[in-house]
């Protein structure tokens, strides 16, 4: 999968869709899905859950962007072992207790049943309403396995230089460029200074050197996580 060669659309972006596009593929076709903090309208990506003929079910506290139901994270109005598969896409940083939302994934999913979330680590702080916090691997990890999840696993989402593109293309996507934010000026500024940079630091990120890289591979945007109850 390449990213979209668009200034709005960020490598944390990009690298959230890549997660769910290939897990959706190891999926039941049916699999009874819990979206928590989902939305039906107006998604910012290229990954659409409802795209899959899945028994989905969105659950959200806002109800402005299409819910099936409005829920707090917290509170999850469904009875135990439920669901087959619970996901939380980029949720978990507004959050005051993410482990309460873990507990509650944990109760409603069946025997067998698996989590998969992802969270942002070096990316920029943003409302929605709030934005409460950012967590290393190890916090995932002893959290998760704490509630009782097993065959856990983290997925570093970029490194060191898709941390720095992903600034850098922030940075120009920001509307206070009044001379860029054009059609013409955009494709100009994404041309010259921003894709070729993103192809660079995807391609650099794949050779074993980086990966293995104790300082390039402590950066990340963020974390792909699963785990299964």
């Amino acid at each position: 999968m390449q990213p979209k060669w668009e200034l709005s659309y960020s490598m944390r972006r990009f690298f959230v869709d890549e997660f769910f596009l290939r897990q959706v593929e190891t999926w039941s076709q049916n699999a009874q899905v819990l979206d928590l903090g989902g939305h039906r309208q107006t998604k910012r990506g290229r990954f659409d859950i409802d795209a899959y003929g899945f028994r989905v079910v969105t659950a959200n506290i806002a109800t402005e962007k299409g819910t099936t139901v409005q829920a707090d994270a917290c509170y999850v109005p469904f009875g135990n072992n439920f669901f087959d598969v619970v996901v939380c896409a980029e949720l978990l940083e507004h959050v005051f207790q993410p482990q309460v939302v873990l507990l509650e994934a944990y109760r409603v999913l069946r025997p067998g049943g698996t989590l998969l979330t992802t969270a942002p680590f070096l990316y920029r702080v943003h409302g929605d309403p709030f934005d409460y916090g950012r967590y290393t691997a190890h916090y995932w990890r002893t959290a998760l396995s704490g509630i009782g999840f097993t065959e856990i696993t983290i997925e570093n989402q970029g490194l060191f230089y898709s941390v720095l593109l992903d600034f850098w293309k922030q940075y120009w996507n920001n509307k206070r460029f009044p001379r860029l934010t054009g059609r013409f000026g955009r494709w100009l500024v994404g041309s010259l200074l921003v894709f070729p940079w993103q192809r660079w630091a995807l391609w650099r990120e794949r050779q074993p050197r980086v990966r293995e890289n104790a300082f390039l591979s402590s950066f990340t945007t963020g974390y792909g996580i699963t785990a299964v109850k």
